[in-house]
């Protein structure tokens, strides 16, 4: 019963022991990898800090920068913006159109002029060619009506020789929708004539006057505002250089940490890099050499479990080395193991659970826990963090538990150091006032203003762009070019007809000379005339169809026609020039107040960003967070645990040794009890008379004797005890072993000579 509970202890022992080998090379590693890790979390946060800082300078400086910029660049550009919009609201942009219209009659009459030139000799070249194919269509009549072949008959019947002719009128067509009337091919002498007149008369210049007139109120506005830029911008510029400074104060923090990170703190994890390489494999092999001593105390339990159960008892003769007995030392090798180094022992599982308790309470769970906790209240007393970042407001509420809390929660740099002690952020919105700039608007608002009497059209413009309606341009039926020319030039195709004569010339028989030259040379007049006449007609009618076209959507200007074009454009000039005279100082006035409402509302957009922007976007504490919960895991998960559950392993141990050395005192004890000796028993009488001066008993009654006194003795074997006690049925167990040693009892006294 005490070999199975002493199994139960080593078995628990065994489990201390492990855990101490294990956590005793996890703490090895974990110290190795100490410094490797903190450099790498302290280069996660200089990364994070410089990427903040590249954050802060973009929303602080840069942007700030082309903020300024752009501003100057509507402030330059004020009075065109302001002219765009009255000219907009007042349809004066229909007099831009005019001026197109009138800049663009120099085009139009180049055109017209091509357009005639082309007409002119597309009629010339027709007249040619009409000639020269009714000469070819005698010619060929008479000698196909000579020619007595098949083959002539059936050329003149295919081709219509008789019906050949120019399909193309130049001088008269004839109108699709009226079949019956004949009407002139577009003449555009009549409108180029009145265009040239119109532009002699300088209708261009006037109406350019007009629009510089316009234009005119844009430069005065402008010029009335350039005397206030200067102003607004050199407010834009305070703002800015304020903006620029607080980032240069934010960066130059950052720069100071980093400084810090390299020089310092990276610095100081490679000494200490150095350090663990030199001095904490001595703490390893005191962890191992704590460990091998548990390991040789359950070894020695183990052997002494081992041998004592499956060993035999000790009997003093041909005993085995793994019996009973050696069990018996085993255990208490143990025991004397236990007695020897558990004070030691003890002494260095007080210091470890102390040490580690310490640190455990102390560091892991408050750096794990920030808040609330008294730890940080303790160094919070000590560092006074608010007066290493705000000297100037020792009163600021912050300590290191409200940014490690704040930090975790992923808020910006802003929310994690409460930067609002140094700077309320949200004081942008009052930079208006700060820096003058709602006065300065009003000023720059103030200096925008119209003038009346304006005047944009002129009469006499207006008297020639009514000319110009009725030129007669907007009458010519353009389209009627393009289904003119759209017809073959021929109703027979010539180069055909040539090389289908050709063909016939060299089939006629004998006897037919003078028919096969004059079909050769018809056929190659044809040639000719297709080459000459023909070809250069069609590029012509081609050049000239496109032209039209493209002139007929160009004079519209997104009307039905030039003339309903310049009406309409000439009326809303008309009214422009009213509105302007009339209502348009009112309206300048109120262009003003919306261009100087956009403007500042530009500027309160750019502030609301950087407010949002430094209080939810800018400089997120996630990275800093993953890198100190890297380097908590790294110290506490990866050092202290291990740590912590080496001492309690080791503790363990120490606490199973009480009830392990009464065990193996007990067991001891019983394993060092032999067995009795198993042969027949001689009496000490009886060998004592075999010397004395008694009467000799011949050796060969020796048995006899002996078998005689053993039954008449009161059985004195019964009272030796045993391992198991009092051997009351000893005898009776003994006898076979008794009888089988007979012949050793008696050879042991054969050498005795009788008296």
């Amino acid at each position: 019963m005490l070999s199975f509970v002493l199994i139960g202890v080593a078995t628990i022992i065994l489990f201390g022991v492990v855990c101490a080998f294990v956590t005793n090379q996890y703490m090895q590693e974990g110290i190795k990898e100490l410094p490797c890790k903190a450099k790498t979390s302290l280069k996660d946060v200089k990364l994070y800090l410089t990427t903040t800082k590249q954050e802060i300078d973009n929303l602080l400086k840069t942007n700030p920068e082309e903020l300024e910029v752009t501003l100057n660049n509507i402030l330059q550009a004020s009075g065109k913006i302001v002219t765009e919009q009255l000219a907009e609201y007042s349809h004066a942009v229909s007099l831009t159109n005019l001026n197109d219209i009138v800049s663009g009659l120099e085009s139009i009459r180049e055109d017209l002029r091509l357009m005639n030139k082309i007409t002119q000799e597309l009629r010339t070249n027709a007249s040619q060619l009409d000639i020269v194919v009714r000469g070819v269509k005698k010619n060929l009549l008479h000698t196909l009506a000579a020619c007595t072949t098949d083959k002539c008959q059936r050329v003149l019947h295919d081709y219509k020789v008789n019906q050949m002719s120019v399909q193309v009128d130049f001088d008269k067509y004839m109108d699709r929708y009226f079949p019956k009337l004949l009407v002139s091919l577009p003449d555009v002498t009549f409108a180029l004539h009145n265009i040239t007149v119109l532009m002699d008369s300088n209708i261009v210049s006037e109406v350019s006057q007009g629009r510089d007139s316009f234009l005119k109120i844009q430069k005065d506005i402008q010029h009335a505002v350039n005397q206030t830029i200067p102003v607004v911008s050199a407010s834009i510029r305070r703002a800015c250089n304020f903006l620029a400074t607080i980032a240069n104060n934010m960066t130059a923090l950052i720069d100071r940490i980093n400084v810090d990170i390299d020089k310092v703190y990276i610095q100081h994890l490679e000494v200490a890099q150095n350090n663990i390489n030199q001095y904490s494999p001595y703490r390893y092999y005191l962890g191992l050499g704590i460990s091998s001593i548990l390991l040789t105390v359950l070894m020695c339990l183990t052997f002494g479990l081992l041998c004592g159960i499956c060993g035999k008892r000790p009997d003093g003769y041909g005993d085995d080395c793994c019996n009973k007995g050696s069990g018996a030392r085993f255990l208490m090798m143990a025991v004397w193991i236990i007695f020897l180094l558990t004070s030691v022992l003890m002494v260095i599982t007080v210091v470890h659970m102390v040490t580690g308790v310490m640190a455990q309470r102390g560091i892991c769970e408050p750096l794990k826990n920030p808040k609330d906790n008294r730890m940080f209240e303790l160094v919070d007393e000590l560092v006074q963090i608010k007066r290493i970042l705000y000297p100037k407001n020792p009163n600021a509420n912050i300590n290191m538990s409200y940014i490690v809390t704040k930090c975790h929660q992923n808020e910006t740099l802003y929310n994690v150091l409460n930067l609002k002690n140094v700077f309320d952020v949200e004081s942008l919105r009052d930079y208006s006032g700060r820096y003058d700039i709602n006065d300065t608007i009003q000023q720059l608002r103030r200096k925008i203003s119209l003038s009346p009497g304006v005047v944009i059209l002129k009469d006499s413009a207006r008297s020639k762009l009514n000319d110009l309606a009725q030129s007669g341009l907007s009458d010519i039926k353009f389209y009627q070019y393009a289904e003119l020319l759209a017809e073959n030039i021929t109703n027979i195709n010539l180069e055909h007809l040539a090389k289908q004569l050709r063909e016939v010339s060299a089939k006629l028989p004998e006897g037919q000379e003078e028919i096969r030259l004059s079909l050769e040379k018809n056929a190659h007049d044809l040639e000719h005339y297709h080459r000459d006449l023909v070809m250069p007609m069609a590029m012509l009618s081609e050049q000239l169809s496109a032209n039209a076209l493209t002139l007929q959507e160009n004079i519209k200007f997104n009307h039905s026609s030039m003339a309903d074009a310049i009406h309409d454009l000439v009326d809303e000039v008309t009214k422009a020039q009213q509105f302007l005279n009339k209502d348009g100082p009112e309206y300048v006035q109120y262009l003003a107040t919306k261009f100087g409402n956009a403007f500042l509302h530009q500027v309160d957009n750019f502030l609301e960003h950087v407010i949002e922007s430094a209080m939810f976007k800018i400089g997120r504490c996630g990275p800093v967070s993953n890198a100190y919960n890297a380097t908590l895991v790294a110290g506490c998960n990866r050092i202290l645990d291990p740590f912590n559950g080496f001492w309690a392993s080791v503790g363990w141990c120490l606490i199973l040794f009480i009830p392990t050395i009464v065990l193996c005192v007990k067991l001891s004890a019983l394993y060092q009890k032999s067995d009795p000796y198993p042969g027949p028993l001689v009496e000490a009488e009886y060998l004592y008379d075999a010397y004395a001066d008694r009467d000799n008993i011949p050796l060969a009654h020796v048995h006899d004797k002996k078998h005689v006194s053993h039954h008449g003795r009161h059985h004195p074997a019964a009272y030796v005890e045993s391992y198991d006690g009092p051997a009351v049925g000893y005898e009776r167990e003994r006898i076979p072993d008794a009888h089988q040693s007979t012949s050793y009892h008696d050879s042991r006294y054969s050498d005795l000579a009788p008296k």
